[in-house]
């Protein structure tokens, strides 16, 4: 099942969107600011989200640099603000399709499974001899399974989505456990790597996977630039 994620701050179109949805078998999940949205992202398993631009407080165009930044989970955009400079905003900060208010039910239905059905086909990541499903939340080392925790798979997995490149252990604290700032987080970064080389490395204390960059922060390697 497809879990979306509605971000839309007037109820009785939330309320449509939902009925349109589960009506075509989705799991629909709703978030009336985009503060809400960001506290559903790190609890629930999004596959997509619908997201309104006009949001109190941080509005659509800034949720979606956010989730660009820091997630691949695709983002529609779903606004009644119709200027093609809009339009053009919203795709240059990520988003997979830009759709027009009044919109047209069958129209909306089709352009969103044509976006699930090209995410489905990226659940799969594979890294050296590492391959991560994210749709069942599990990781394989040369055909042998792992035992991950949720905070262990979530981290895995943000470092698989971003490999290559170079994530502060504030940036992976923000986006793994939901907090800008907690006392402890770097700590609590570093024991979970830690954590994490002594299931997925041949030798933890030289890792081939996930990278120690002295002085900033961590990177999961990649291989094919190798």
């Amino acid at each position: 099942m497809i879990n979306l994620l509605i971000v839309e701050d007037e109820p009785q179109l939330v309320g449509i969107l939902e009925y349109l949805f589960k009506d075509e078998g989705y799991e629909v999940f709703k978030a009336y600011s985009a503060e809400e949205a960001i506290k559903s992202l790190k609890t629930r398993g999004i596959d997509l989200v619908l997201l309104d631009i006009m949001l109190p407080q941080m509005d659509g165009f800034q949720l979606c640099a956010y989730l660009k930044k820091n997630t691949v989970i695709p983002v529609i955009i779903l606004s009644a603000k119709k200027e093609d400079e809009d339009k053009i905003r919203g795709l240059e900060l990520g988003a997979a399709d830009y759709i027009t208010k009044p919109f047209n039910h069958k129209e909306l239905i089709l352009r969103v499974k044509k976006v699930v059905e090209a995410r489905v086909h990226k659940k799969e990541l594979s890294i050296g001899k590492m391959n991560i499903h994210s749709a069942t939340r599990e990781v394989f080392i040369a055909g042998t399974g792992i035992e991950l925790t949720p905070i262990e798979f979530n981290l895995l997995l943000l470092m698989a989505e971003k490999k290559g490149r170079v994530l502060s252990w504030e940036s992976i604290f923000d986006a793994v456990w939901g907090y800008k700032k907690w006392e402890g987080a770097k700590e609590i970064v570093k024991i979970t790597i830690y954590r994490l080389r002594q299931k997925i490395e041949r030798d933890p204390s030289h890792p081939e996977y996930l990278l120690t960059i002295r002085g900033i922060g961590y990177k999961m390697n990649d291989f094919s630039k190798m």
